[in-house]
């Protein structure tokens, strides 16, 4: 496993001197926690800037991190930090360093990936500006188990383009116009998961789809997606209704939107379909063909595993859906939350 303290100061006479000059890009790095793939990602950062001489100008935002990672973030002289001293999650950390931005086009990327420094020169002109409305790229999962041992890599199937592809849904790593951001006024910040979901459907609906380009943007550091911890913890904090129902009801008139829930979320419509079908007909028939149908899908997306920890994850997948109907029902959480945060001053 890669082990970095991230202490030493990345120093460059010619990045120090763009900053007194306006940015183009701002680059807006959240994280909480990040540890040993911080630095990895702020050096990254630098590296890339220095390789294009571009304007540019870095922005970290930490979501009340208990780790060093403010501290590695300050150690970076070239980095703006900003703390949240009130209710953090992903959208309120990037709403907040959109705030904090000077530059008209911003890249987003989070504190556990690495960016491609090639990939800049595809989506920038000459002058820094981005060449494209919205624009992301391939990137390489690094997938780690909860004690931090390297599992393996491959690239992010659900996105994955092997030419360059329009799509109408982003994650946490991409570039957009300034202009474009505001139109739609940015993330919800009510979002505690799925922010960036709901963000691509909102800018595809009002006509500005993603680019996906072909080339990696960068490597991500992560948690097996598929991890039991990662998969109960995200039913436990309720974080997992967020990119499901409280998506879908936002959304309800937007046709990818739509086409998403029917294609993505089968066994929710299923379940709800037949929770209604059951009280009506007073039998529990339509409920027993719901969990005879989400085992068999279950086991066909788990066919290449050897349905190892089956039971498991069909459990989490028929709670998931249980949990997702009272959210529709009964959670209609505001967007109206008090933003609060500090700069953090870096001290020689």
């Amino acid at each position: 496993m890669l082990n970095n303290t991230g202490k030493d100061h990345i120093k460059d006479r010619k990045t120090t001197k763009s900053m007194a000059i306006a940015p183009s890009v701002s680059f807006i790095i959240i994280g909480r926690n990040e540890g040993w793939r911080l630095p990895l990602c702020l050096k990254s950062t630098v590296k890339a800037i220095d390789a294009c001489q571009i304007q540019a100008e870095i922005i970290y935002v930490d979501s009340q991190s208990t780790d060093d990672s403010l501290n590695v973030a300050k150690s970076f002289e070239m980095v703006k930090c900003f703390l949240i001293t009130g209710t953090y999650n992903a959208a309120i950390a990037r709403n907040i360093g959109v705030k904090e931005a000077q530059g008209q086009n911003l890249i987003f990327l989070d504190g556990d990936m690495e960016i491609n420094p090639d990939f800049l020169n595809l989506i920038l002109d000459s002058d820094g500006n981005l060449k494209y409305d919205f624009v992301s790229g391939n990137f390489m999962n690094y997938y780690y188990d909860n004690e931090g041992n390297f599992l393996r890599k491959d690239f992010y199937r659900k996105i994955y383009c092997d030419k360059d592809t329009i799509q109408y849904t982003t994650g946490g790593l991409f570039a957009i116009k300034r202009s474009h951001w505001e139109s739609v006024g940015g993330m919800r910040n009510k979002y505690k998961k799925g922010q960036d979901l709901d963000l691509g459907y909102r800018l595809a609906k009002k006509g500005i789809p993603l680019l996906r380009k072909k080339e990696r943007m960068a490597n991500h550091h992560t948690i097996d997606y598929k991890d039991k911890k990662r998969l109960w913890r995200s039913i436990f904090d309720g974080s997992q209704v967020y990119p499901r129902v409280v998506l879908y009801r936002d959304n309800i008139f937007n046709k990818y939107v739509l086409k998403r829930m029917l294609t993505s979320d089968p066994t929710l419509i299923l379940f709800i379909t037949s929770v209604q079908l059951s009280l009506i007909l007073k039998c529990a028939l339509p409920m027993l063909g719901y969990v005879l149908l989400t085992a068999l899908g279950v086991a066909y997306a788990m066919r290449k595993t050897v349905f190892k920890g089956y039971m498991n994850r069909l459990l989490n997948h028929i709670l998931k859906d249980l949990v997702n109907l009272f959210a529709l029902l009964f959670y209609y959480p505001t967007n109206n939350v008090d933003v609060e945060y500090e700069r953090v001053i870096r001290k020689d």
